[in-house]
């Protein structure tokens, strides 16, 4: 373990696991952590993903139909149209 002399070195303990190691025996894991080699674990690919934000192909061209369809809405006798705001049109 790390209780015996080595000129330059200290003596560290394992982040993960506790026992107490030289210095140099010890690695800087991908999360900061310094561990021992039993410990010690690559960083997961995964991780190093980059996602794009997705970008829209084309733009909505077309003009807003509410106005005109309320317009053109023929309701039958005593119907009404009914606004975005909860007010009745009694027709």
């Amino acid at each position: 373990m790390g209780t015996y002399y080595k000129h330059g070195d200290r003596n560290a303990i394992c982040d993960l696991c506790g026992f107490e190691y030289k210095l140099s025996q010890l690695r800087k894991r991908w999360d900061g952590l310094l561990v021992c080699r039993k410990d010690w674990e690559p960083e997961h690919p995964q991780n190093r993903i980059r996602i794009r934000p997705e970008r829209p192909r084309w733009v909505e061209c077309r003009p807003d139909m509410q106005i005109e369809l309320a317009a053109s809405l023929k309701l039958e006798e005593g119907g009404f149209l009914l606004l975005e705001d909860g007010t009745r049109i009694y027709l």
